[in-house]
């Protein structure tokens, strides 16, 4: 068995075996996707470098799934189930969401996991939403019948961004007046984060900074700057994003009804995890009018697993072969 998160940015495989109901992942590796023209390449690469045979495989991507096949968002990728079943003589490749995989591989992660921003109502049963910022916004809503969850997927990030200030009008006018829309996207992720932070620039016409220049990983030197407090509009533009997160946050937890909670996962909640925890995030979240004691009650958590929907590829995966 053979479970796969598939990034904008990277593809991590790896092989699933169970034992006494606990997960076990092997001959994990990571690829970087833009040394590969598409994904049969590192699949390719992958069964050579493990000299092992599989027959079911699982993969988590991101984008929509239609037809168990996916043209992947932010990556120029059409991956295609039968495609790959056809080519490596598989039994059975499942392409499922990659916020969906996050969502089963929720339940099998340990306590020490999770970082709670919020403690709310705990232990209270009912849906879960789950929102993963990073190279794009993921999002997905887990519902409870009363005697089991079962996640779906959404293309949530991909709705249009709403405004809560004169400031953030200001953001949306900045995207629009660029490319003609404004996704919850293009201010919630990573290259958003790059967005806010040269929208503060121009709007204090101030001088891009040289630290801002010289780098290439621009978003996480926002973050370095902004947690340690070196530069005045790097501090300014992680409590923009920061508001903005939250307020996104919260239209989830409001129409999913998210009474179990809301989980933080991707990879930007971890990084700002302290500037998370001063209040800002929960302030915004429930500052919602008629249903801000509802809002308060729900739980809020940081997913700390990086790989948590490779874990749930690999859940699933194993419950195929049941």
């Amino acid at each position: 068995m053979l479970a796969g998160y598939i990034t904008a940015t990277t593809a991590d495989l790896a092989r699933v075996k169970e034992l006494k109901g606990d997960i076990y992942l092997y001959d994990k590796m990571t690829f970087t996707n833009r040394d590969f023209s598409d994904f049969e390449a590192i699949l390719s690469l992958y069964l050579k470098r493990i000299r092992g045979t599989t027959e079911t495989v699982v993969l988590g991507v991101a984008g929509p799934v239609l037809d168990n096949q996916v043209k992947t968002t932010n990556l120029p990728w059409h991956i295609k189930g039968s495609t790959i079943e056809k080519k490596f003589s598989l039994k059975q490749v499942r392409l499922v969401n990659d916020l969906v995989a996050a969502a089963h591989g929720l339940f099998f992660l340990k306590d020490d996991r999770f970082y709670t921003l919020n403690k709310g109502i705990a232990e209270r049963q009912g849906n879960i939403g789950l929102v993963a910022a990073g190279t794009g916004l993921g999002q997905a809503i887990i519902t409870y019948d009363g005697a089991r969850y079962r996640p779906y997927a959404s293309e949530g990030g991909h709705a249009g961004f709403t405004p809560a200030n004169q400031l953030e009008m200001e953001l949306w006018e900045y995207v629009y007046a660029q490319q003609g829309y404004v996704e919850v996207e293009d201010v919630v992720s990573l290259p958003g984060m790059e967005r806010v932070y040269r929208f503060l620039v121009e709007r204090q016409r101030g001088v891009i900074a040289d630290w801002f220049k010289k780098t290439v990983d621009k978003p996480n030197a926002i973050i370095e700057h902004a947690l340690s407090g070196a530069d005045e509009i790097a501090v300014k533009t992680l409590d923009m994003f920061i508001d903005c997160y939250a307020g996104e946050v919260a239209n989830l937890a409001l129409k999913g009804m998210t009474l179990g909670g809301v989980y933080l996962v991707g990879l930007i909640a971890p990084r700002i995890i302290t500037a998370l925890d001063e209040g800002r995030l929960l302030r915004r979240f429930v500052r919602r009018g008629k249903m801000e004691s509802l809002l308060a009650g729900i739980p809020i958590k940081v997913v700390l697993d990086s790989k948590t929907a490779l874990l749930g590829a690999a859940a699933m995966v194993i419950s195929q072969k049941r």
